[in-house]
């Protein structure tokens, strides 16, 4: 009897519940009939959607597309708009040839296969959400677009849609990714898509949408409530061709040194317009480069020698000191003060330069020779120096349109405790001071545009279509940072350094080209996180060509490894590649060299060696001269030249393959190459043609053998 009892009280509970469950049900379907509001309700209702425009593209400055929003879509099914019998037996009519073209265009499933996951689909009635296929391009939507059923009837009608979703593509990807940057719709942005963000947003719309699955909406209608107005473009001042040798030439440099990183600048002296800006981080385990960070922008170092220009520059704007003046660096060393680091010259193994004008020290780049003048001038008050620093404007940054500007670092007071009885001098050779590669460069083309900083910039116009919507005019953040007279100073001094034949630091560097050249190489320590330093980073800086600038190029290389690490030998080839790129594609500073040459009334002398080098010279110049072939008519490897009123003569030079050559008065580039390639180490002392070689000619050489070479 209990047990009778007991199972009739479990089935009253069980009926209890089933009967509480339906009328939870009842409840809800009544609730959502009489109130539309309702949540569940409102999911199968359409709705006001905000429908985001597509995003202007990003241009070179000759139209060139460097960033777009390139449409990408899925197309999926909605069966349940299949519903009447007519409906069905249409479908079904051209069910074959529809499963056809679905099986040519996507491949995934034969004719047959899609035929039935189209029937199945249908026939469940489950989803109004059918995947068809996913990232379908433009072209190919166009394509499915007119297959059978698809293209017969309307969209509603036939049950198949499109749903669009941008993605950002950079065609000519990876040149100057970072600077283009990323756009990152939920925030994040960089690089000129940041900059540029609400011109390339353009106005959102909206649209009645309906969720057909999950949160995936189809647009409920074919007009929009309010129709999205497309973003601008915007034309940056990138040159496609330039930044593509600037990143080969920069590539070509870090591999060949072995070096971390390394960054080249562009800029028309003019305007300020950015026309190339390479960064590359190489990994050291592949030797791969790329561009990870922006270092031009962002990464703010001690400048080495190049900051020397401000140092001088300082001197000459105080009056205490001119450019001929003599400072006496002796022997090539320095202490400036007890417990600072002797400094040295590279020509301290070799008993210093000894006494030299001030416009020598900077040829040569002397540590001692700029050290002594600052300390002569500024020693007695050191805040002079760096209120005069500061006059220059070299403690702020530029105010660039990209975000991501490094900051400058400079002793602002002799107050500080960072400062010390060592910092006049660190400072005045690069150290204790730091500057972005592009505050180096916007400084250099204040030289080259006659004392007036201009504020780098990366776009000059906003576009609808082919319309000019908007234009950037130049900024200018200084009319003049310094003296006229001390500017003409500074670009002579300049020019001595890149002058072949001369003294300077990259006077090797330029020799061959057929433009002139005005710069300043760099060599530093490179700091390590914590303090101390590690390696060091070459660099180089200067605008061509001299007598009339049109571009100002600056070049960082960090921590080169293997083949030397001089900023002449590191990074003034990068600086070299894009010059010869210019003057090779730009046909005003072609005209302007020829109309400088042909005023030129007496022939340049030259010195001996290469007769491929010499003679591609004479006629890249338009030079008269002549060359004695050999014996069988053949035109010879070396040459001596000899320079006369009207014609330069170039007779053969036996170069022995077997024997130590007679390289004096060859360049230095042509003797180490003859040397080095029979095994020998090149000693170096002084600066322009071999005057003396330390082993006679026709010597039979020795593996590893030294030969000290004396230049003059």
């Amino acid at each position: 009897m209990k047990s009778a009892q007991h199972i009739a009280t479990r089935a009253w509970v069980l009926f209890g519940l089933f009967a509480l469950c339906g009328v939870t049900i009842l409840l809800r379907i009544v609730l959502i009939q009489l109130d539309p509001s309702h949540e569940d309700m409102s999911a199968m209702l359409p709705q006001v959607r905000t429908i985001e425009p597509e995003r202007g593209r990003i241009l070179s400055a000759d139209g060139h597309l460097l960033a777009a929003s390139v449409p990408r879509f899925d197309l999926h099914w909605d069966p349940s708009v299949i519903d009447t019998e007519k409906e069905i037996q249409e479908f079904l009519n051209a069910l074959p040839a529809l499963a056809e073209a679905l099986a040519k265009e996507f491949g995934n499933k034969s004719a047959q296969g899609w035929r039935n996951y189209l029937v199945d689909a249908h026939r469940s009635g489950k989803s109004r959400y059918v995947a068809i296929a996913r990232n379908i391009a433009w072209d190919r939507r166009q394509s499915v677009q007119s297959f059978p059923w698809i293209g017969d009837m309307s969209r509603n009608r036939s049950g198949f849609m499109f749903s669009e979703k941008p993605r950002r593509d950079k065609p000519f990807s990876p040149l100057a990714n970072r600077t283009i940057g990323l756009h990152r719709p939920n925030g994040g942005s960089v690089g000129i898509e940041a900059a540029f963000d609400e011109a390339l947003s353009g106005k959102s719309g909206q649209r009645l949408m309906r969720r057909i699955h999950g949160n995936y909406w189809i647009p409920a209608t074919d007009d929009f409530i309010q129709v999205p107005e497309m973003g601008r473009d915007v034309r940056t001042t990138i040159d496609l061709r330039t930044q593509d040798v600037a990143t080969d030439a920069l590539r070509a440099q870090l591999d060949h040194h072995a070096a971390e990183w390394g960054c080249a600048v562009v800029m028309e002296v003019q305007t300020g317009h950015v026309v190339a800006i390479a960064n590359l981080v190489r990994d050291p385990e592949t030797g791969r480069c790329s561009e990870s960070y922006n270092h031009a922008i962002g990464t703010a170092v001690e400048p080495g020698s190049t900051f020397k220009l401000a140092s001088v520059m300082a001197l000459l704007e105080s009056g205490k000191m001119s450019a001929t003046d003599t400072l006496f660096t002796g022997d090539g060393s320095f202490r400036p003060a007890q417990g600072c680091s002797k400094m040295t010259d590279t020509s301290e193994p070799d008993g210093g330069y000894g006494p030299l004008r001030l416009e020598e020290v900077f040829e040569r780049s002397s540590n001692v020779g700029t050290a002594k003048a600052v300390q002569q001038v500024f020693g007695d008050n050191p805040q002079a120096w760096l209120d005069a620093l500061a006059d220059i404007g070299l403690g702020q940054p530029l105010g660039i349109s990209l975000a991501g500007e490094g900051q400058p670092q400079m002793h602002a007071s002799t107050t500080e405790k960072s400062w010390s009885a060592c910092s006049l001098t660190s400072m005045s050779i690069g150290y204790e001071v730091a500057m972005t590669p592009l505050q180096t460069a916007a400084f250099y083309n204040t030289i080259a545009a006659d004392g007036r900083l201009i504020r780098p910039r990366f776009a000059d116009a906003l576009l609808d279509g082919d319309e000019v919507t908007a234009t950037f005019s130049k900024e200018v953040i200084s009319e003049r940072i310094a003296s006229r007279t001390t500017i003409t100073a500074l670009q002579s001094m300049m020019e001595r350094v890149c002058a072949p034949g001369g003294h300077g630091t990259a006077e090797d560097v330029f020799d061959d080209r057929p433009y002139r050249v005005a710069g300043k190489t760099g060599t530093a320590r490179a700091t390590v996180p914590g303090g101390g330093y590690q390696g060091h980073r070459a660099s180089f800086a200067g605008y061509f060509p001299a007598e009339k600038p049109a571009f100002t190029i600056a070049v960082v290389v960090q921590r080169p490894t293997e083949h030397g690490y001089y900023g002449g030998v590191v990074a003034a080839p990068v600086f070299r590649a894009i010059a010869d790129h210019l003057h090779g594609t730009r046909p005003d500073l072609v005209e302007m060299e020829s109309g400088l040459l042909a005023e030129t009334p007496r022939l340049p002398v030259s010195m001996n060696g290469s007769a491929n080098t010499l003679t591609s010279l004479y006629e890249t110049l338009g030079l008269p001269f002549e060359i004695d072939t050999t014996e069988n008519g053949e035109t010879p490897a070396y040459v001596a030249a000899s320079t006369g009123d009207g014609l330069v003569t170039l007779t053969a030079r036996t170069v022995s393959e077997s024997s130590i050559p007679d390289v004096r008065g060859m360049s230095l580039r042509d003797a180490v190459r003859l040397l080095e390639t029979r095994g020998m180490h090149v000693d170096i002392n002084g600066r322009g043609t071999v005057r003396r070689q330390s082993i006679a000619p026709g010597t039979a050489p020795r593996q590893g053998q030294t030969i000290l070479l004396e230049l003059s």
